[in-house]
């Protein structure tokens, strides 16, 4: 990790950990500097992705457990560690992919303040964002709307659950209003196709009218991560 950046899911690992494990902070950093190890190694192999904590997708994920797995330096020094290395990593699949019960039951244990992300220079500038929490949130929702958990949709090929997509509340393109980052779980709002469109491209009576019972239901955990809007800057920002 380079000197003074903080990664979005690095800080709600460490939450996590401390969380599900109940582990100190020095165990925490202890983990973390396995997960810097990883890094180094793939930095230094040119791997596909090169550090742990800038996989935005689980097929990103999975392609750093197969040189987990596969790289011959990787598996002596993790013999060596005591497994170390390897038990960072799967400490942070988990977290990141497979601990259903826990998106489900205490997601909102998650709402930290965060800093800004990264700015992505590409032909236009735009805001850091991670498909990873996405994914955690819907999952967290089971696979319902949020909205309006009586919403049926169809069964997505991809997860073979019924089909949702997430939305943040606060678009990203609003992140330099804000001092702390917006791309966080409680910015992000599990809907069906209906509503995710409703919210995007409806009257502006029946936006109104949905957006202030999503303000109620979520203001608090806004709160929680550093983004305190009263009700008539929340419509603004995210009509």
């Amino acid at each position: 990790m380079s000197e003074g950046v903080l990664y979005m899911l690095l800080e709600y690992f460490s939450q996590y950990i401390k969380i599900t494990r109940g582990v100190s902070d020095s165990t925490v950093r202890h983990y973390i500097t396995g997960l810097n190890t990883i890094n180094t190694l793939l930095k230094k192999y040119d791997y596909i992705v090169k550090n742990v904590f800038e996989a935005v997708t689980v097929d990103e994920l999975n392609l750093i457990k197969l040189f987990t797995l596969t790289n011959e330096e990787f598996l002596i020094k993790d013999t060596v560690g005591n497994r170390m290395y390897s038990v960072a990593f799967n400490h942070y699949y988990k977290f990141a992919c497979e601990d259903t019960l826990f998106y489900q039951r205490e997601l909102q244990k998650m709402d930290i303040v965060l800093p800004k992300p990264q700015i992505v220079s590409t032909t236009q500038t735009s805001w850091r964002r991670n498909q990873i929490i996405i994914s955690q949130v819907i999952e967290g929702a089971n696979y319902c709307c949020e909205h309006d958990a009586k919403h049926k949709t169809f069964t997505s090929a991809a997860t073979g659950k019924p089909y949702m997509e997430g939305h943040h509340l606060i678009p990203m393109k609003y992140q330099s209003e804000f001092n702390v980052g917006i791309d966080v779980y409680a910015n992000i709002i599990s809907l069906c196709p209906i509503c995710h469109r409703l919210l995007h491209y409806g009257a502006r009576t029946e936006k109104d009218c949905t957006l202030t019972e999503i303000y109620e239901a979520r203001i608090c955990r806004l709160k929680n991560s550093g983004i305190d809007l009263n009700i008539d800057d929340f419509l603004r920002l995210v009509g």
